[in-house]
């Protein structure tokens, strides 16, 4: 390596060695099936460390600046001399102006070269394919193919060597793709449902580091994100801060976080809650197992019949959500239903030979009627016409087409919270309604959300703990397709009455179809990667994106899921791997990473979904 590039080492040694070995004498697969990957929350050893190295003597302005960014990606590692080496491609001037992860950090394409434009006056400019950031709360947007990202640097000659002058405003971290992975991970920060003893997480982005504890509890104190903002709550005071600049953590494993004085005003109810949520963020740290929270001057903050350190959240009294398998469905071949256990279907076996059973009483549902949905406990039935313009329901022997309040109706699907949801138009604007699931009678119960305000919704779906609803959008003229999740605000009765701020997932993609929530976290679209490409679904992580940042480590084909062109909406019986994608004239299994088509099936339904 030539003198004064930036050299990455992983240390791994002997384990290196041992695997080099060990592939030697077996085949390396060159392709496999899509695979999911760790959960978030996974308690994990710390990654490898990654070292640089400071600038090589008589360096040009393009080396210098270059070698900078790339030096970023150890922006937590001292040298010899106890400094982070990335601070000596830097001017005096600017070394307080460089803030890691307190400014947004821009994840670039590794396949991409950094292109760098000499300017007068001592200025280069930087560009780079971004393909995500991340802002100074640790939020992760993933961006649009092609999306690029320039930076104008001063240089200056300090005691005869050329140095980086940065903006003014200061300047973050470009990462490209490669180090991204080795430096930050997905982390869960979470909020409560007080009413349910149930944690909501909202996902964030820090870097992997022993700092790691302290960033986890300063997310944990800030407020509650827009979208999900009268949703769910936080026990922590407004106004709270780390008393001490860093959590400690014992060679036990247990985490102590040091509030300042103003954590005395927390009211004896919330005192379970803040425990809860300080335990379910910190412990995602490698080597956290277990939390204590105090007050500074004051100590542990009582709760009774807790031990000295909290490792469960039992000992609590909360859980995270969990998302049961559905075990309700429908087999439809064209007006006819039979219940099945959607557990039991096999791909490569009639559907009437896997757990599918004719029972007495199910309606006869018209073709004029598409898009079935049932609810969980498979007492009601629902469809909207071909028109879209009406919906019809059905419970028992019984059925009714609703008198019309909408058109252009979406798929209707039912949530856990006991409605049943659809969206479209009425008086030339985008709409969301909510049915009593339990009762024919009835009318819609309107959703407002007014930064639907111009668009017009192509899908919806309820999140299994119905704390959040996904929603498919465009533009009239059918441009400007946008996957966004928002919170469901509820009056005291628990009736959905408004949506939260609007939180936009899955950027790369265009020309959504439909979407649907797979757990608590994770949602599939029906969706193009760009305009022209085949229809395929995606699966879409809550806060991750999509994973196309991934493609310079993998063949494009064999990070995505078989396209199905025709494909008009999408179900799961559980997980990516569970998907069913249905056409107008057929219902398909996913089978590893193909389909295997029905058949005489028009629809698989799954109950709550």
């Amino acid at each position: 390596m030539t003198a004064g590039r930036v050299a990455y080492r992983i240390r791994v040694g002997l384990v290196a060695l041992l695997c080099g070995v060990a592939l030697a004498g077996c085949g390396i697969p060159r392709s496999s099936e899509v695979v999911d990957g760790r959960r978030i929350g996974d308690n994990v050893a710390p990654r490898a460390r990654i070292v640089v190295f400071p600038p090589a003597v008589g360096s040009s302005p393009d080396v210098i600046a270059r070698d900078f960014i790339r030096s970023g990606a150890a922006f937590q590692e001292t040298g010899d001399d106890q400094q982070v080496v990335g601070r000596s491609y830097l001017a005096p001037g600017s070394v307080d102006l460089w803030r890691p992860t307190a400014l947004a950090t821009t994840v670039y394409d590794s396949r991409t070269p950094l292109t760098i434009e000499p300017l007068p006056s001592d200025q280069v400019r930087l560009t780079i394919t971004a393909v995500a950031t991340i802002d100074e709360t640790g939020h992760y947007r993933e961006l649009p193919p092609s999306t690029l990202v320039s930076a104008v640097f001063g240089m200056t000659k300090v005691d005869g060597e050329w140095r980086i002058k940065l903006p003014d405003d200061g300047f973050g971290l470009w990462l490209n793709t490669d180090d991204f992975d080795r430096v930050f991970a997905p982390y869960e920060v979470n909020y409560v449902l007080t009413a349910r003893k149930e944690l909501v997480p909202d996902v964030r982005w820090f870097p992997v580091g022993p700092r790691l504890p302290t960033a986890l509890a300063r997310a944990q104190l800030a407020a509650v994100p827009a979208y999900l903002t009268g949703v769910v709550d936080t026990a922590i005071p407004q106004g709270t801060r780390l008393a001490v600049d860093a959590v400690q953590v014992d060679p036990t494993g247990t985490a102590t976080v040091t509030l300042t004085n103003s954590a005395q005003t927390i009211d004896p109810a919330r005192r379970r809650p803040i425990w809860a949520q300080f335990l379910a963020t910190l412990t995602q740290a490698p080597g956290v197992v277990a939390v204590s929270i105090e007050v500074q001057g004051i100590g542990k903050i009582p709760v009774s019949s807790l031990p000295t350190a909290v490792s469960s959240l039992s000992d609590l009294g909360f859980t995270v959500a969990p998302t049961d398998p559905a075990t309700a469905g429908l087999l439809r071949s064209k007006d006819t239903l039979e219940r099945i256990n959607p557990q039991l279907l096999d791909e490569s076996s009639p559907p009437a030979a896997n757990g599918s059973k004719t029972v007495p009483g199910l309606p006869k549902i018209p073709e004029a009627y598409v898009n079935v949905a049932m609810s969980s406990d498979g007492n009601d039935i629902a469809g909207v016409s071909a028109s879209r313009a009406e919906l019809a329901r059905w419970r028992g022997g019984a059925g009714l087409t609703v008198p019309p309040f909408g058109t252009g109706l979406t798929n209707p699907m039912y949530a856990s919270d006991g409605r049943l949801w659809v969206a479209g138009q009425a008086a030339g604007a985008a709409r969301i309604w909510t049915f009593d699931a339990s009762k024919l009678a009835g009318g819609p119960a309107e959703v407002t959300a007014p930064w639907l305000d111009g668009r017009q919704v192509v899908s919806l779906c309820v999140a299994p703990d119905s704390t959040r609803v996904a929603i498919v959008s465009k533009l009239p003229n059918g441009t400007d397709f946008r996957l966004d999740v928002a919170g469901i605000v509820r009056n005291d009765a628990g009736l959905a009455t408004s949506l939260a701020e609007p939180y936009r997932q899955g950027e790369p993609l265009t020309q959504f179809v439909d979407v649907m929530w797979l757990d608590q976290m994770t949602m599939a679209v029906l969706a193009r990667e760009e305009d022209g490409a085949a229809l395929r679904p995606f699966k879409v992580d809550l806060g991750q994106g999509v994973g196309l940042r991934r493609v310079g480590q993998l063949d494009l084909d064999q990070t995505l899921i078989k396209e199905l062109p025709a494909a008009t909406s999408l179900t799961s019986r559980g997980g990516v791997r569970g998907l069913i994608v249905m056409t107008p004239q057929a219902a398909f299994l996913r089978a590893g990473n193909a389909w295997a088509q029905q058949e005489n099936v028009t629809e698989i339904v799954v109950g709550g979904t």
